[in-house]
């Protein structure tokens, strides 16, 4: 009876730690995937195989996305994320509260955490503040070396990930884009930690507060370069279902994406300003000058002398973020005297070229239309 009160105790610490570092929009969404969040609240179709929903009719599943609540109205049942995952997976508390600890990359019983655990990037506030942001030029130095050192590495798997979303080696290449294995993660990181100092690394945001290379999921690196050299890095994992997608250096975003192609454009060129990594880069491989934002929202102001020589064609993503953003940034450029052109796609600009036969034809036709409008 004591070592089952004392195996309870742990499942039920372990419980906790499992639901304070749960993503709950990401979890609930890999079992909803037609889910719609709104705020902090999701409703959805009912996905519990034990509920025998027939799929059709009125959402029942209520979620709180801030608590991590669930409840079923329909068969009156709820609980929290773990119970969710027993309902989902048909396995009791036990089992689910261990699977859970593995897909996070939590020990229990005092054994040593993860590697992906201990690679992950500091989350915590209090963490962040204490500590300093490095100096622009150090934080230059410190991307282009790993830049350096991770080139040296297999490349094949980020170019096969790339190359299955239209993206061909010459604009792979061109863009500076990096790739590492898994494999390779302790050997990058020792080649760094030889080379930098940790205070150095921590600063920069490519070494957490655990003395780790925090790029362990997120390992295709795309590098910002400013007059020829790499001054930031954001990164995606190439695996499905990882939450988040992307991984950046620590502070903010210095420049638009791919700024550097509007140094030897002549005057009058169009230029699309489009929504991330990859929407530039497929429009990059069809021989369009694109420059690209983090983020629909993630223009600023001080960015915009740069394209007054242009004609802009905003071609941001077709989602109700991209439209209002759209909208904002016609204000934007209007007030400085700059006009700016609306394409309105259905998706976004990959998905658009990976499913249209003559894509780039209509991508030009669409293009004239806006700037005579």
């Amino acid at each position: 009876m004591e070592q089952a009160g004392r195996n309870l105790k742990r499942l039920r610490q372990l419980s906790d730690e499992i639901k304070a570092r749960l993503d709950y929009r990401s979890f609930y969404l890999r079992f909803c995937p037609d889910g719609r969040p709104s705020g902090s609240r999701m409703q959805t179709l009912c996905p519990i195989p034990a509920h025998s929903h027939s799929g059709k009719g009125h959402p029942s599943l209520s979620v709180d996305l801030q608590r991590g609540l669930f409840h079923c109205f329909s068969r009156d049942e709820g609980g929290d994320a773990i119970r969710f995952y027993e309902l989902m997976r048909n396995v009791p508390f036990s089992r689910a509260v261990r699977e859970m600890a593995t897909e996070l990359g939590i020990a229990g019983g005092g054994q040593q955490r993860s590697l992906a655990f201990r690679a992950a990037p500091d989350r915590e506030a209090s963490e962040q503040q204490e500590v300093e942001p490095l100096a622009a030029e150090r934080l230059t130095v410190v991307c282009e070396r790993f830049l350096e050192v991770c080139r040296r590495e297999e490349q094949t798997e980020g170019v096969n990930y790339l190359q299955r979303r239209g993206i061909d080696s010459k604009t792979i290449k061109r863009a500076g884009l990096v790739y590492f294995p898994r494999r390779a993660y302790r050997r990058v990181m020792r080649h760094m930690v030889d080379e930098f100092a940790l205070d150095e690394l921590q600063q920069s945001g490519l070494f957490n507060a655990q003395a780790h290379l925090t790029f362990y999921r997120h390992r295709l690196l795309f590098p910002f370069y400013v007059e020829g050299r790499a001054v930031y890095l954001q990164a995606r994992t190439t695996a499905s279902g990882v939450e988040p997608r992307w991984h950046n250096m620590r502070g903010g975003v210095p420049s638009l994406y791919n700024v550097d192609a509007l140094a030897e454009l002549p005057s009058e060129r169009i230029v699309y300003l489009v929504e991330g990594f990859t929407d530039t880069l497929t429009l990059a491989a069809h021989g369009f000058t694109a420059i690209g934002l983090v983020g629909a929202g993630g223009f600023r102001e001080e960015w915009l002398a740069p394209l007054a020589r242009f004609r802009v064609v905003s071609a941001l993503d077709g989602d109700e973020a991209g439209r209002r953003a759209a909208a904002r940034y016609r204000d934007m450029f209007d007030a400085r005297g700059i006009r700016l052109a609306q394409l309105n796609l259905p998706s976004d600009v990959n998905d658009f070229f990976q499913h249209k036969p003559a894509a780039a034809l209509e991508f030009e036709l669409l293009t004239e239309a806006a700037l005579e409008g």
